[in-house]
């Protein structure tokens, strides 16, 4: 966690009627900035210990919107589950391995290798 990522929480400033006080969870975004390749394509993040990837514009200045089923999501979580390795700024990801089975009919008879975690994403 770099020294521009930091996370508090304060108070919820306004509860409605028959709610319980809570708090508000804020997370400081800044610092690392990485690279991750989508289909081609170099994306800019930012990594927070908490919250996960945050992809951000052009010059890592603000926010910038990706959709849910967009491929960043995807390669963002399978980085960090294998690791989250950096060759420089650049995340290091790979697809992960498939399971391999013995099948019978359409019984599986053994597991051959069962594959990578995130195969099944």
């Amino acid at each position: 966690m770099s020294d521009a990522d930091k996370q508090f929480s304060i108070p919820k400033p306004w509860i409605p009627p028959g709610e319980e006080p809570s708090r508000i969870m804020i997370d400081a975004f800044g610092g690392d900035e990485h690279f991750i390749e989508v289909r081609g394509k170099l994306i800019r993040f930012q990594w927070s210990a908490i919250f996960g990837p945050m992809p951000v514009n052009r010059d890592g200045s603000e926010c910038r919107s990706i959709g849910p089923r967009h491929g960043f999501w995807r390669a963002a979580s399978l980085w960090n589950l294998q690791g989250r390795r950096l060759e420089g700024n650049r995340a290091i990801w790979h697809e992960p391995r498939k399971p391999v089975y013995e099948i019978h009919g359409r019984t599986i008879t053994k597991v051959i290798d069962p594959g990578e975690p995130g195969h099944d994403w």
